[in-house]
């Protein structure tokens, strides 16, 4: 199916359990999922490009009596290359690993943080929601380009995260799923707690899609 529009991302940190972390301070949300919406009260602009590549390797051929027999499927290595206009500063730290100095300041270490990752677009003709789902994944921030004003405009420097998908036991252990809102059998809070364990922003009552994403 193809799509338009980038509708929103929602993201969380999964604790060593295997379930997200369910706590504003040692996570990221109170109900495990933080969506990075455009409400500058939570500190988000929303997001400009949620890149992904890598969903399927180039099939090797296999040769045999000089002619081609079958073709071997390497595994697919997926990566998202996102770029946000604003994420919150503190999640962004908690999402790369970073630890706060306790002076304002974050210090990277080499612990590594898995993060589940649902990238929300649309379809073009019902405007449903199409659903790129990641379960586990790592985030990683390879530089940031920081320019001059000029006399005549401002210069912006956006948020630009890779996210490197990881293998997922509920997922076949393969490294994501896509989910289509437009599917008969579609059912939202499963998905989400099929990425999201243990969550609780998606409730059986809101599987109707009355759920306030867009508030947050």
């Amino acid at each position: 199916m193809a799509t338009i529009g980038l509708w929103g991302i929602y993201t969380g940190i999964r604790g060593n359990d295997g379930n997200v972390v369910c706590d504003a301070t040692t996570g990221l949300d109170e109900k495990g999922v933080y969506f990075v919406g455009t409400d500058k009260n939570t500190g988000n602009l929303g997001s400009k490009t949620a890149n992904i590549t890598g969903l399927a390797a180039t099939p090797t051929k296999i040769d045999g009596n000089n002619q081609v027999v079958d073709v071997s499927n390497p595994p697919s290595s997926p990566s998202v290359a996102w770029t946000a206009n604003e994420i919150n500063y503190l999640v962004k730290q908690k999402i790369l690993g970073r630890k706060s100095n306790g002076k304002g300041g974050f210090v990277d270490t080499d612990d590594t943080v898995e993060c589940p990752l649902i990238i929300v677009s649309q379809s073009p003709i019902t405007r449903k929601k199409v659903y790129f789902c990641f379960g586990r994944g790592v985030f990683n921030e390879t530089g940031h380009n920081v320019q001059t004003n000029t006399s005549t405009a401002e210069t912006r420097s956006d948020d630009s995260l890779t996210y490197t998908a990881l293998s997922y036991d509920k997922f076949g252990d393969k490294p994501y799923a896509v989910f289509y809102e437009d599917d008969p059998k579609f059912d939202k809070k499963a998905m989400f707690d099929m990425v999201f364990p243990g969550q609780t922003l998606i409730t059986a009552s809101e599987v109707s899609g009355v759920t306030g994403e867009h508030s947050k």
